[in-house]
């Protein structure tokens, strides 16, 4: 009776295992549909939802444990084999996503895209753009769009106009997505490189008007910046208050300030002096600090009639309300305006005609007169103002921007 009973519990026991073991087989998910809520959850991080990134991170983790123990079967569908990839090429664990793929039968997947996927995942821009330069046949969508995002910046050193097409699939298929995010981010020193004013017009607008409160909009804002210092003069001051308006109040006076100083830096003190002057109003205007704001116009007026003026108001400046790389700069400038300032000026006797006679025909000619050299002071000051420049990069490092 007891062996009976023995029996029966060792029965049921496996029974409950068994069901268990069933029910978990049940609630784990297909890899794609892991994959696609990750995704997901990193649209919400683009779109600025706050409670979205502290999630990313326990999200992935979860999605890799569950690829650890998804049965080998589980990789001979299509769709999950590909979510594997799509996976890694977003934010996914590369360890994991190789120990899949030894596992994989040899011809179930494009050699190509295993070889370039895991080029990315080792940083080697060369065999990543050897492998991508054309793609695979027959992959999903999202997949084609992760893998030109991740080949965009590599290819643009090669072929810019295919990089930025590619950038433009990804906004066409993946709309409002993370991917398009980046897609505009990174579009924008492409367009800038091929002198495409009107393009970088184009996605900028895009991005202030959609992305704004992306956890990833500084680096939108540095790579914005930069675009307009290569473009120079051929972005007028209206077309940047144009843009700059779109953006919202707390994020359009570090852009101005990023543009002063990156203007500065790199010696257009016209553009420099226009976006400090936008940055003081805006500081007026929320009633915040405007310290960062006068220092800039203070440095682009130094070298120009105002530079008395602007050196007066670089002396009342407090320093402890500057960063360490804006003393430097601050030091660098009042330096510049006093030796300026310090500059002996020509007096208008000085100017005057002098007879200056000639040894040889003086008895018997009148004396001529002479004008002396003529004395180009503004040239003399630009020189002057273009070494001291010079010297304030030379402190800075050209760094910071």
């Amino acid at each position: 009776m007891r062996v009976r009973h023995y029996h029966l519990v060792l029965i049921l026991g496996l029974l409950g295992l068994m069901q268990a073991q069933a029910r978990a087989d049940m609630l784990a998910p297909e890899p794609y549909l892991l994959v696609r809520s990750m995704r997901m959850l990193q649209d919400q991080v683009a779109s600025g939802k706050p409670e979205a990134l502290p999630m990313l991170n326990r999200v992935l983790a979860h999605v890799s444990r569950q690829f650890k123990e998804a049965k080998p079967e589980a990789w001979d569908k299509p769709a999950n084999a590909y979510a594997l990839f799509i996976y890694l090429l977003n934010g996914g664990n590369p360890d994991v996503v190789r120990g899949i793929i030894a596992t994989l039968k040899p011809d179930q997947i494009n050699p190509k895209l295993i070889a370039g996927s895991l080029a990315y995942a080792d940083g080697d821009a060369l065999r990543i753009v050897e492998n991508f330069q054309e793609l695979p046949p027959n992959l999903p969508a999202e997949l084609n769009a992760s893998i030109y995002l991740v080949t965009a910046s590599q290819l643009a050193s090669i072929d810019a106009i295919t990089a930025l097409k590619r950038l433009d699939y990804i906004r066409l298929n993946a709309p409002g997505t993370l991917l398009e995010e980046a897609a505009l981010r990174r579009g924008l020193s492409i367009a800038a490189g091929l002198g495409e004013k009107d393009k970088l017009l184009y996605l900028s607008r895009n991005y202030l008007q959609r992305f704004e409160r992306s956890p990833y909009s500084e680096d939108f804002y540095r790579q914005l910046v930069d675009a307009l210092l290569k473009l120079k003069d051929k972005i007028s001051e209206e077309e940047i208050k144009d843009l700059a308006v779109l953006a919202w109040p707390g994020a359009r006076m570090p852009f101005y300030l990023r543009l002063a100083r990156s203007s500065i830096v790199n010696g257009d003190l016209v553009r420099a002096r226009f976006a400090a002057r936008e940055a003081e109003e805006l500081a007026t205007a929320l009633k915040a600090d405007n310290t960062q704001a006068r220092l800039y116009l203070a440095v682009s007026n130094v070298g120009s009639d105002e530079t008395g003026e602007a050196g007066r108001i670089l002396s009342s400046l407090p320093k402890d309300r500057l960063h360490g790389r804006d003393v430097n700069l601050l030091e660098a400038a009042m330096a510049m305006a006093g030796k300026i300032t310090e500059q002996p000026r020509v007096t208008s006797a000085a100017m005057e005609p002098q007879t200056i006679p000639t040894p040889e025909i003086a008895t018997q000619t009148p004396q001529k007169t002479r004008q002396p050299p003529a004395v180009d002071t503004e040239d003399a000051m630009i020189t002057e103002t273009r070494k001291k420049l010079d010297a304030i990069d030379a402190i800075l490092g050209k760094a910071g921007k």
